[in-house]
C-alpha cells in the first residue's frame, strides 16, 4: 500500500502550519527586497521533512508546542539557506520548478541571501536558551559545509568510489536529518538510549533518501522532479548508480567525457540506459532498502512510542516516493 505523506504528518499537521507562520515571521521586514526574496523562497516549498522529523520525534515525549514551533523554523531556514548556496556552487538555474534565486536576482544576492536565512535561523536556535540547540544545529552546518568542499574536490572523479559517495551523503544530507532526530529527541526530554535510537533512525532515512534521490536524479519524471533529469551528473557530481556501473563495467567514451569535464544531454541519455543494464539502477535501490532496514531496527527501542508507527510509515514513504 502506498504511503502518503499526509498521513504520515497527520499528528504534527497544525502544527507544521504553525512552522510556516514561524519562518514567514523570522524572514519578514522593512527592506520590501528582502520580503519579497522571503516570499519567493517560502513559495518554493518543499517537503518540509526536516521540521517535520524535529516535531515527530518530539511528540513521542514532553511536547511544548511553543518552544518547538521556533526551532522547527530555524531548522528549515538552515536548510534553505544550504539549498540557495548549492545552487549557486553547482550553476543550478530551477529548483521545485521554479528559476533559482542566482539566476533570478543574481549570485552576489543569492549567497547574502543565503547567509541572511543562516543568521534568521540562529537567531531563533539562541533564542531557545539551551545551548545544545545551538551547538547541535551549529555542527550540522559545518558537516554540510565541508561535504560541499568534499563534493566540488570530487566533480568528474570517479577514484572516490562508493566509499567516497557514502561519507559524502552522510555529510550532506544524513548528518542533518539525524540531528533533527536527535534534537527532538533531546528537546522532548527522552532518555539518553532513546535520544541515540533516533540518532540512527535519522541515519538511516538521511542516507536512504538520498540514494533514492540520487536515483529519480536518472530516472525521474523532470516536471516532478522540479529539474531537468541527469542535474548531477552534468555539474560532474558521480552518484551510487553511475559509481557502480563504472566499478563493474568502465566506459572508456565516458572516462574521456568526465575527463573533459563535458556532459550533455545525449550523454545524460547514454548513461541512464547503460547504467540500468548494468545493474545501477537496481544496486542504488537494494542500498537505499537497506539503509531504511537499519533506519526502522532503530525504531525497535521506541516500539511504544506513540509516533513510532508515524515514523516508520515515513520510511516507507521515503522509499516510494518518486520526487
Amino acid at each position: 500500500m502506498t504511503v502518503s505523506a499526509g498521513a504520515v504528518f497527520e499528528p504534527i499537521r497544525d502544527d507544521l502550519a504553525g512552522v510556516e507562520v514561524a519562518i514567514r515571521r523570522a524572514l519578514d521586514g522593512p527592506d520590501p527586497h528582502i520580503v519579497e526574496l522571503a516570499t519567493y523562497l517560502q513559495r518554493g516549498g518543499g517537503k518540509r521533512l526536516r521540521p517535520a522529523l524535529l516535531l515527530l520525534t518530539a511528540r513521542n515525549f514532553h511536547y511544548d508546542r511553543e518552544r518547538l514551533l521556533p526551532v522547527a523554523a530555524a531548522v528549515e531556514l538552515i536548510h534553505m539557506a544550504t539549498l540557495v548556496h548549492d545552487d549557486i556552487v553547482d550553476g543550478a538555474t530551477s529548483r521545485r520548478g521554479l528559476p533559482t534565486v542566482n539566476v533570478r536576482w543574481g549570485t552576489g544576492t543569492a549567497v547574502l541571501t543565503g547567509d541572511f536565512l543562516f543568521a534568521r535561523a540562529f537567531s531563533l536556535l539562541a533564542a531557545d536558551g539551551d545551548n545544545r540547540v545551538v551547538r547541535v544545529m551549529a555542527e550540522a552546518v559545518y558537516e554540510m559545509s565541508t561535504g560541499e568542499i568534499e563534493q566540488q574536490a570530487q566533480l568528474f572523479d570517479p577514484a572516490a568510489g562508493e566509499e567516497g559517495y557514502y561519507r559524502r551523503i552522510y555529510k550532506k544530507t544524513a548528518h542533518f536529518i539525524s540531528h533533527c532526530c536527535l534534537m527532538g529527541g533531546l528537546m522532548g526530554g527522552a532518555p539518553e538510549r532513546q535520544v541515540e535510537a533516533l540518532r540512527r533512525y535519522g541515519y538511516g532515512i538521511g542516507m536512504g533518501f538520498q540514494v533514492i534521490d540520487d536515483i529519480l536524479d536518472l530516472t525521474g519524471n523532470p516536471e516532478q522532479l522540479g529539474k531537468p533529469r541527469g542535474t548531477d551528473l552534468r555539474s560532474g557530481v558521480l552518484t551510487l548508480p553511475v559509481l557502480f556501473a563504472l566499478a563493474k563495467d568502465p566506459q572508456p567514451w565516458l572516462l574521456e567525457r568526465l575527463a573533459a569535464r563535458q556532459v550533455d544531454d545525449a550523454t545524460v541519455e547514454r548513461v541512464t540506459e547503460w547504467v540500468e543494464a548494468v545493474g545501477g539502477i537496481a544496486y542504488a535501490r537494494r542500498r537505499a532498502e537497506q539503509f531504511i532496514s537499519d533506519a526502522l531496527e532503530a525504531l525497535d527501542e521506541l516500539a511504544e512510542a506513540p509516533m513510532a508507527p508515524h515514523l516508520r510509515a515515513l520510511a516507507r514513504f521515503i522509499l516510494e516516493r518518486n520526487n
